[in-house]
């Protein structure tokens, strides 16, 4: 979470606002300097809960307690630790500048080439035409999203396409699609943040990693 927050204060916003229902991160939050000035409702916080389920929480303590409604939203999920400032900051920029555009995603390369098994069976998940192997180059780019959004947020949109048709793509450096989901993508993030800095420096600036 302190790394969100470090993060977000390198960015071109005027607020940064932690949404949790726990005294405990509000109070890391604080420290670090976010502002906190309601605590997310329960049913919010619920692990069925989704990401417009907590924008709709969101925009209604906005009017709670009378805190304007911004224009744009840049939601950091705290499990991402790896961000670029240039990346994202094009995010915002590209909001700002092109009127027809709803979002902006920064994305990672990922592998596209995917399998699912159902009996014991493996299936591909894409048309594989046939063939037993697909080089890279032959099958096309593909990207992996959710590590940092930029959406507008004047119209409250809480649906479940909150972010909309139109959503912009910034390539963003592949370090900064680690995601800590499990205790083993912590140890990997940790390693590579203690025992590995050379590789943050030379793909992100990563000063608001520095402690």
């Amino acid at each position: 979470m302190a790394y969100s927050i470090d993060f977000a204060k390198t960015l071109a916003v005027d607020k940064i606002i932690c949404s949790t229902d726990s005294e405990e991160y509000a109070s890391i939050a604080k420290k670090h300097g976010a502002e906190v000035p309601f605590l997310r409702s329960e049913e919010a916080s619920s692990s069925t809960a989704m990401e417009q389920d907590i924008l709709k929480d969101l925009y209604q303590k906005f009017e709670t307690h009378n805190i304007v409604q911004p224009d744009m939203l840049v939601w950091l999920r705290p499990t991402f630790v790896f961000r670029s400032t240039q990346d994202v900051n094009q995010c915002i920029t590209l909001l700002r500048n092109d009127a027809n555009l709803s979002a902006a995603r920064t994305v990672c390369e990922a592998e596209g080439r995917l399998y699912k098994v159902e009996e014991q069976r493996l299936l591909p998940d894409f048309n594989d035409f046939g063939k037993s192997m697909i080089r890279r180059q032959d099958f096309g780019n593909r990207y992996k999203v959710f590590s940092t959004d930029v959406f507008r947020s004047d119209t409250k949109n809480t649906s479940d396409d909150f972010l909309g048709r139109h959503v912009a793509a910034v390539v963003t450096n592949k370090l900064c699609g680690l995601d800590i989901d499990d205790l083993f993508d912590f140890q990997v993030v940790e390693s590579v943040l203690k025992y590995n800095r050379t590789i943050v420096d030379d793909s992100i600036d990563g000063t608001y990693l520095d402690y």
